[in-house]
Formats: structure tokens, sequence, C-alpha cells
């Protein structure tokens, strides 16, 4: 790693502070870094993220040793919305929450009904799309969600849970890559929710794995000064992630305390992506879509 590590962390240091002069109530501007002021990033903790708090109050919590608490999580992260998530929940139709059995045909009407109402269904985080070829001509997201995305899953029950209990790259794996409309982006959120919960709190591997997506990949390369789009093998990205989160154990690095608490492989992937963000836009070569009203 070159000595852009310490930039890497200054980084997420001034994110995390916006995130403490917030909490404690102090006034805006909470940063005098004009990117950080003006643009949206993410937390350096995913659990401070906004919907993550809500999933963790309203699903994780409540229905912690629920048996499909792991097909909850998958509702909420393919949807990742909560006025949507809380629609779901308050309906009386053919598979109240929580569920003990799944019936795609009545999402999908409880999603289409929702969509003509002019609600915003799902996030505005991510892209949400319908399955697209030939043979899907007529499909939308909802059917998309509803049979593709939960369905096929569902259906695979007994197949995927009993690998949710082990590391998070078997969680990953049991659902990424089997025919169920599932991309490593969407598999990692769940998995990262699952992470936990009862499924993967014990984890081997939260210190040793994170599922490296194109951000962090740029970000990687940013750090080691190698084109941006360099491609390297997973285990290498892997490697160099659990380098920097051996860098956050020193303190010239990261605090590692009450108010900046040690961090995993995935706080090192997600911020890595962030980087990314900072970096495109400090030196002119695009910017994130969403501004952010951080000025005074």
């Amino acid at each position: 790693m070159t000595d852009r590590s310490s930039e890497f962390f200054d980084y997420m240091h001034k994110r995390h502070d916006i995130y403490l002069a917030r909490e404690r109530g102090e006034p805006k501007p909470w940063t005098d870094d004009r990117i950080l002021r003006d643009y949206r990033f993410c937390n350096v903790y995913r659990e401070l993220d906004t919907v993550t708090i809500w999933i963790r109050k309203h699903i994780r919590e409540p229905y912690a040793d629920h048996p499909n608490l792991w097909f909850m999580l998958a509702i909420a992260r393919r949807i990742n919305h909560p006025p949507t998530l809380e629609y779901l929940m308050a309906q009386k139709f053919s598979q109240p929450w929580p569920y003990k059995s799944y019936s795609p045909e009545s999402m999908r009407i409880a999603l289409d009904v929702l969509t003509e109402t002019g609600a915003q269904v799902y996030t505005g985080a991510y892209m949400i799309t319908a399955e697209t070829g030939p043979e899907h001509t007529g499909q939308t997201k909802s059917r998309t969600t509803a049979y593709s995305n939960l369905g096929r899953l569902w259906d695979a029950r007994k197949e995927v849970e009993p690998l949710l209990h082990g590391t998070l790259e078997g969680a990953f794996n049991a659902i990424l890559g089997r025919g169920f409309a599932w991309g490593p982006f969407m598999t990692y959120e769940v998995v990262t929710d699952l992470r936990h919960t009862r499924y993967l709190r014990g984890a081997s591997d939260i210190d040793s794995w994170a599922n490296a997506g194109p951000g962090a990949i740029r970000g990687l390369n940013r750090l080691t000064g190698l084109p941006l789009t360099a491609k390297s093998s997973p285990g290498m990205d892997r490697a160099a992630m659990e380098q920097l989160l051996v860098m956050s154990r020193l303190k010239r690095y990261w605090p590692n305390n009450a108010r900046y608490p040690r961090l995993e492989m995935r706080d090192i992937e997600h911020s890595l992506c962030e980087f990314d963000k900072y970096e495109r836009v400090r030196l002119g070569q695009g910017a994130p879509r969403s501004k952010y009203p951080g000025a005074a």
C-alpha cells in the first residue's frame, strides 16, 4: 500500500466527524471540507445509515428468532425503502408479516397497488430494474421482485437457509449465482445484514472477507497508484483490504475508542467506494448523484 493510505483514513475520519457533530446537535456546517459539505456520502459504519437503523429496529430486533428472518431481510434490501416496508407489514392479504409462507402473486399485487398510487416504492440509493430480454417481455419491477428475486429464493429455502450459518463468504455464495436473479451487490447487502443476526454474528471471516464492488476496486487502485480501470483477483483485493484493516488497528490511523469503534472489513470496503467518490470530485472527474445541504 502507498502513503496514500493516510489520505484514505483522513477521509474516513472527517466523514465520521460529521456524523458525530450532527449527533451532538451542533449547527451546520459540520465540516470545512467543501466536498463533504456539499455532497452526500454514506457513513463510515453502515449500521449508522438511516435505512439500516430502520431495518434493525423493525425487522432484525423484533424478529430476531423468527425462522424466516433471513427472507425478511432479503425483502427489506430488495426494496430498501421503509415506507414500502411499512406498507407491506400493514397488509392483511394472504401473507401477513412475519412470513410463514410466501406468495409471489400477492407480493406483486401489493407492489402494483402501491405503484398505482404514485408513491415511491423502491430505494433511490441504487438502481432497481425489471428483467430484460425477449423471454421477459412486459416484465415489471414488481413482477421481477415478487417472482424472480424473492420467489426463486423462497422456493430454494430448504437448500439456502442452512448455508447462511457459517461464514460471510459462504452465505454470499449460497445466494449468488444460483438462478435467483440476485447480483453481487444486492447479495452483499443481505449478507451484511445477516452478519448482525444469529446467522453470522460469530462468522470467522468478519475481519478477513468482503466483496469488493467496482467502487471499492477503484478506491484501491487510487491508493496503490494503479490505473482506475485495472482489474485484480478477488484474493488480491481482499488482501489489500485486510492490510488496510490491520493498519486501522494502529491509533495513528484510527482512534479505536468509543466514538471511533474498531473497523471491520465491510467498513473498509464500503469506505473505499466512498473515497473513490470523494476523489472523483476532488480531481474533477465527476460528482456523486446526490448533493447535500451541509452549508450553514
